[in-house]
Formats: C-alpha cells, structure tokens, sequence
C-alpha cells in the first residue's frame, strides 16, 4: 500500500506543478522560482533557511507551499498516511535545494541535477517529483539527449 499512496501522491503533485504553468496567477509566482533557479549558476546549495521550508525568495517559497508542502499535508491528512509529509519534509528541507537544483547530479529515474535542470530551461516537460513516472504516461518527459537541450 505504501507504493500506491506514493504514487497516487505524486500524481497529486505532478498535476498541480503542470497547473503551475497555466493558471495566471499561481504561474506569476511559479516563474519566480523558475527565473532565480536559471540565474544561478551551479547547484542552489543547503541553507539553513531551507529547515523552514523557505528557500530562494519569497515568491519561491509561496510557491513551494502552493504547489508541494500544502498539498503534502492535505494528501496525508486525507488519507492518514503522515509518513508521506514527513519524507517529504526531510527532502525539502535537506537535499532538494542541493540535488534537485544541482545540474551536476544525475540520479537514473530521479528528477535531480540535469533532468529537473530541464524542466527550467524547458518549462512545458519534467514536471515530476523524485521519479519520472507520471511524465512518462502523460508523455511529458524528456530526456537528456532530446534535441531541444
């Protein structure tokens, strides 16, 4: 069961950061984050503000809460399967500034380093978090050797 909820979690997550991308508003806040990543130049690195889950600016953050940490909490306050908030808490606030923004880390499956470096220079792919699963059956992944680099 474990596998199921994480899956459906992710699925969650994955239509929401999609919606990031069209809904007027939210996709104002959502390029903020987008625009601060591309500028910087190597990996975001850890910050201790990261415990907080605040990272980047503040449009990030509000951001990060819209489109992960709010629907985290509800999903596992929906379901009652708080050890997804709680996984979810230790990668946000410990190694996603330092993997996921990181374009030298490539982990097979995973969306860290290069794959999600895609997702920024190539906002309308990669919308996965952790694995590229739902990007594969929605037809929105790309790989690193798609022509568009």
């Amino acid at each position: 069961m474990f596998v199921i909820y994480f899956f459906l979690w992710l699925f969650v997550l994955y239509w929401i950061h999609r919606a990031a991308h069209v809904i007027p508003y939210i996709k104002d806040i959502h390029w903020d984050h987008h625009r601060y990543v591309m500028r910087a130049r190597y990996g975001m690195g850890w910050k201790f503000n990261n415990l907080l889950l605040y990272n980047d600016t503040t449009k990030s953050t509000i951001d990060l809460w819209m489109t992960e940490v709010i629907p985290t909490l509800l999903f596992s306050w929906l379901t009652g399967h708080w050890w997804i908030s709680i996984m979810y808490y230790f990668w946000a606030a410990f190694w996603q500034e330092s993997l996921e923004h990181n374009k030298d880390v490539d982990i097979f499956l995973l969306t860290p380093g290069m794959w999600h470096m895609k997702h920024h220079r190539h906002p309308n792919m990669n919308f996965g978090l952790f694995i590229s699963f739902w990007d594969i059956v929605f037809k929105t992944n790309r790989s690193l050797n798609y022509v568009g680099k």
